[in-house]
């Protein structure tokens, strides 16, 4: 089964046009920003609409999120990662989550931690890591 390729931010299909209109509109794709200096290091999250399908297991993957760990000073980032997600309520607790589990890896790699955080943000709605079966 072919699967459209644009998307508007309810997960309904659209046209190439209508999902360039769409993210013409101010406010439209954003979903959550995090910018923060932790123990001297930019740490920014990003997470917005693409509309473009990416594939996932439960449907495409139309909004993303963007992780990184930057120096002062350096122009690329250390550290950075991508998620994506199938809707906005998915893409919000993302997020959230991502944004917690950057600071807690942005801890460790400054020293101020001897804890390990965990390979993968605690997502709602996944078992914590170690316990997948």
């Amino acid at each position: 089964m072919m699967q459209a390729l644009y998307y508007d931010r309810d997960g309904r299909p659209v046209s190439r046009q209508r999902w360039q209109q769409l993210g013409r509109q101010p406010g439209y794709s954003r979903v959550g920003y995090a910018d923060a200096i932790r123990h001297g290091q930019q740490v920014t999250v990003i997470t917005f609409w693409s509309g473009i399908a990416g594939d996932g297991p439960d449907g495409p993957l139309i909004f993303c999120t963007c992780a990184g760990i930057r120096g002062p000073g350096d122009r690329r980032a250390a550290y950075q990662r991508l998620w994506g997600w199938p809707d906005v309520a998915a893409a919000r607790a993302g997020h959230q989550a991502v944004t917690a589990w950057i600071a807690g890896l942005a801890d460790f790699l400054a020293g101020h931690t001897n804890q390990l955080p965990a390979p993968d943000p605690a997502l709602p709605g996944t078992p914590p890591a170690g316990g997948r079966r």
